[in-house]
């Protein structure tokens, strides 16, 4: 009797164990399934918070861009300006290479004085440029101010002769 007592537990533990098992693979799956739902929400999620965080472009910001954009061309006296002021530059780099050919660093002041007045020059030129004369009597003012600077650069340079 006990055996059979003992066939019959051994058989209930058995059927228990079948169902558990059984109801722990369909949660691992329930499980699972849940997992990728959260994955897929998150990103929807993700998605929606960026389209949020972009600017919607309105009307009036799209006309203040085409604005800022029209106003960003440059003006043509800031364009010669510019130009006179590269010629400027330029001229006076040619100046400071000829006062320290071979590296000879014995001219440090002369080549100061060079880049000092290429400075004035390109103050001077903005202060052309500010104001109210015509386009013409400006590029007078900014020649003659790049005129005056390459005098200057050949004063410069004479004095080491």
């Amino acid at each position: 009797m006990r055996k059979k007592k003992l066939i019959e537990q051994n058989l209930s533990l058995f059927e228990n164990l079948q169902k558990t098992q059984h109801e722990l693979a369909e949660l691992k799956k329930q499980l699972n399934q849940n997992a990728n739902e959260i994955k897929s929400l998150k990103t929807q999620l993700e998605k929606v918070r960026a389209e949020e965080s972009q600017p919607v472009v309105t009307e009036p910001m799209r006309r203040l861009e085409e604005k800022v954009i029209t106003n960003a061309t440059l003006k043509p006296d800031m364009e010669y300006g510019a130009k006179v002021i590269g010629k400027i530059v330029v001229s006076a780099a040619e100046y400071s290479n000829k006062l320290t050919i071979g590296g000879d660093d014995s001219h440090k002041e002369l080549v100061n004085l060079i880049l000092g007045k290429t400075e004035m020059a390109k103050a001077e030129i903005l202060s052309v440029i500010g104001t109210d004369d015509s386009f013409d009597v400006k590029c007078a003012k900014m020649d003659q101010i790049a005129a005056v600077s390459k005098e200057y650069f050949e004063s410069v340079l004479a004095q080491i002769v």
